[in-house]
């Protein structure tokens, strides 16, 4: 009877080993924590690299060098080509008013521009009716079909450049003059 009696087995293991998930969890600290450790020696050096690096200043160009140096490159880079000339040529006044009286051109239609031109605290308004008149002579040029701009001469082009130089000019001018004054008044 006794030899009908068998021992009762061990449990049998199922799922996975509890000391292997203890290990791969530990494992994966392991890189991770030298994963963070590379991260922050590397963000160290670059950041000490570039302290020991002498900063480069920009150089920067005033408003009006910016206008005179565009308005030089304006006809021998777009001179085949009216329409890009002309709104090259308004981009470049444009960006010149916005930089020298701080209103932002770049967005408005010469309309929108003409009213903030004559809003402007600035004496000489025979120079704000001339930029506006000259944005009003341009308009049409840079909107015209393109089977008519053809016939538009380059004397016409060079003199429209040359009148926008030279309203830039007086711009810078008028400022210098009414600084000067200021400052003479201030003594």
């Amino acid at each position: 009877m006794l030899e009908d009696i068998h021992d009762i087995r061990p449990p049998v293991m199922t799922g996975m080993d509890p000391e292997l998930v203890r290990a791969l969890l530990w494992g994966a600290g392991a890189i991770l924590a030298c994963a963070l450790v590379f991260l922050i020696i590397r963000y160290w050096l670059k950041k000490r690299e570039n302290r020991t690096q002498p900063a480069q200043a920009l150089a920067l160009l005033t408003p009006y060098e910016t206008a005179v140096r565009d308005l030089e490159q304006c006809m021998t880079g777009f001179g085949h080509d009216a329409k890009i000339f002309y709104f090259e040529m308004s981009r470049i006044l444009k960006t010149y008013v916005s930089g020298t009286f701080q209103i932002n051109c770049s967005e408005m239609t010469s309309q929108e521009m003409a009213r903030a031109v004559k809003a402007l605290d600035f004496k000489d308004a025979g120079l704000k009716t001339q930029l506006i008149q000259f944005q009003d002579r341009c308009d049409p040029i840079r909107y015209m079909p393109l089977e008519t701009q053809g016939a538009l001469e380059a004397a016409r082009m060079q003199q429209d450049l040359a009148l926008a130089g030279s309203l830039v000019a007086r711009i810078e001018e008028v400022i210098a003059e009414a600084t000067a004054k200021d400052n003479g008044e201030d003594a």
